[in-house]
């Protein structure tokens, strides 16, 4: 299984990418053509594995928050954490980009 990690493209050059992932931004590879700043992305192990429309996006962050609210409920996660994940999807959606 793998786990990408989601975020939003803040510069393109050649083949490198600057991505934002809620506050930490990295520099990564990427295949995928037609990329520009303000697109939402996955990446895994360095690579952009996949572009988002904003409404997939918001949809994905919609399923993690259920899965992490019944975590919340067995005790595994704090509302806190939960409050976290909500404050960096609404930073990644107000940044210009």
């Amino acid at each position: 299984m793998c786990w990408g990690v989601y975020g939003k493209v803040l510069e393109v050059s050649n083949e490198f990418v600057k991505v934002d992932f809620g506050g930490v931004v990295k520099e990564v590879l990427s295949v995928i053509d037609e990329l520009s700043p303000g697109d939402y992305v996955v990446v895994h192990a360095g690579f952009i594995i996949s572009k988002l429309k904003e409404e997939e996006f918001l949809d994905s962050f919609k399923y993690i928050r259920e899965a992490a609210e019944k975590l919340v409920e067995e005790g595994e996660l704090s509302i806190e954490e939960i409050e976290e994940m909500d404050r960096i999807v609404k930073r990644l959606l107000s940044k210009q980009g």
